[in-house]
């Protein structure tokens, strides 16, 4: 078959068509080779494909489409025979995972959903011919769209367009059923709030309302689901005014502590400007600094954060409070410690400060003038003339001390440590130099200074 003749026709859905606009035709042309195969394979046997879901939306809205995913007539098991590279991520569900050369392309077949009685899950899967009816089960209207990429037309019965024209979210059909059936629709609506450089959209009435009244059914849905919604709310570029809503909503209480409706101020410090740097994570230990640690503990073990995740909230959450001295030495000691992250605590404590916020880990109390001279001395701090690393080791100090393995050496060797940095020792005879002018053998090393911050 010629290229030019690609791609092959499917199937027609069941529901009237629209011409797509001049940026979606656009797209639609230069959409890759893979995408034109699986579309023509599908036609050839016999069924029907679109393009749904966040794709349709993006292209829309004018912005970059990270991911394509496929609406089909095929049953999965079929889909399985035609591409034997499939991966069934969600045969269950009728999902399966397609390899191209450039993206992995989730395909699922079209369904018609029955009962859901436990908020989370349909009690049981029919696959389904229709594209009405299966757009008809989706959230929201924005997300109930489809393309056809052999005709380039466009399929919007639930008028998804008129609603991203109006900057509207709106549920398809009676908003509380949609919020019944999966409660995570509730954190997917102030998701989609975000609409980056665009501001913030708004809810229509009756799915305010739904949302407003539906929030407790959040505590049904699996902690992963929740936080991989709230994660990807932290990251998004408004994420102080959706945050704010959801306070507001009484949403946050559903699985975060506190009272969040009257946290006012702490609210208000997701809009200071550095908070618009910051990735979601930090932004999540901005949001708990006034929260006692081990409730930040709890929380974050709940939400089933991976433990990466975890240490670097902790790791923030616990020196919230904490400035170094304003000397060459203690910045020196502050940066080796917290490396890439010095500037940013200096940064986080500025927005703290500025909002007249409380840390849980109590901490010092210097003006936000003040953490800006230090934000400006860290800046110009050259760097240190051996890096970050020990001149020496255990081995070295052993030669020069007479000490032998054990605690007392490892001491000694985090003193010098200390020292090579505080000092900018540039080799390690300098370090010896330090070493013979200390009275390690008259002190008790259990009071011998170590490399942290803060002290």
């Amino acid at each position: 078959m010629r290229i030019e003749e690609w791609p092959v026709p499917a199937l027609e859905a069941d529901l009237p068509s629209l011409e797509c606009p001049p940026h979606v035709h656009k797209w639609i042309d230069n959409l890759p080779r893979e995408v034109l195969e699986i579309v023509s394979t599908v036609a050839q046997n016999g069924g029907g494909i679109w393009v749904v879901g966040g794709a349709v939306r993006d292209v829309c809205l004018g912005l970059d489409v990270h991911d394509i995913d496929f609406a089909v007539s095929l049953e999965p098991e079929q889909m399985m025979k035609l591409f034997p590279n499939a991966i069934p991520t969600g045969i269950d569900y009728g999902t399966v995972s397609l390899r191209g050369k450039q993206a992995l392309y989730e395909v699922t077949t079209l369904r018609v959903e029955s009962h859901y009685s436990d908020g989370r899950r349909p009690e049981q899967v029919k696959w389904g011919t229709s594209l009405s009816k299966d757009l008809e089960r989706r959230d929201f209207t924005i997300n109930a769209m489809a393309i056809d990429v052999a005709r380039k037309v466009m399929h919007d019965p639930h008028f998804g367009m008129q609603d991203m024209e109006r900057g509207l979210i709106r549920a398809v059909g009676q908003a509380y059923g949609r919020l019944s059936e999966d409660a995570l629709r509730i954190l997917r609506a102030y998701r989609f709030l975000d609409r980056g450089k665009a501001g913030i959209w708004e809810f229509d009435f009756e799915l305010g309302e739904a949302l407003r009244q539906n929030a407790h059914k959040l505590k049904v849905v699996t902690n992963e689901r929740i936080w991989m919604e709230w994660h990807k709310i932290l990251s998004g570029k408004n994420v102080g005014k959706v945050v704010e809503k959801m306070a507001h909503d009484g949403v946050l209480d559903t699985f975060l502590p506190g009272n969040w409706a009257s946290q006012h101020v702490l609210l208000s410090a997701l809009q200071h400007p550095y908070v618009h740097d910051f990735d979601g994570l930090t932004r999540f230990a901005l949001l708990l600094c006034e929260t006692f640690s081990i409730e930040v503990d709890e929380v974050l073990s709940q939400l089933k954060l991976s433990k990466k995740e975890r240490r670097y909230i902790l790791e923030l959450h616990q020196k919230f409070g904490q400035l170094p001295k304003p000397s060459l030495p203690n910045l020196r000691v502050f940066r080796a410690v917290l490396e890439d992250k010095a500037e940013l605590h200096l940064q986080l404590e500025i927005v703290t400060r500025s909002h007249n916020l409380s840390p849980s880990m109590g901490g010092s109390d210097e003006e936000v003038d003040e953490v800006y001279s230090l934000l400006e001395s860290l800046e110009k701090l050259p760097p240190l003339k051996s890096g970050h690393s020990s001149l020496v080791d255990g081995h070295w100090i052993m030669q020069r001390t007479g000490l032998r393995k054990g605690r007392a050496l490892g001491k000694l060797k985090g003193w010098l440590h200390r020292l090579q940095i505080e000092r900018d020792l540039a080799s390690s005879d300098e370090v010896e130099e330090v070493l013979c002018s200390l009275h390690w053998s008259e002190e008790n090393y259990l009071d011998w200074p170590v490399l942290q911050f803060p002290e």
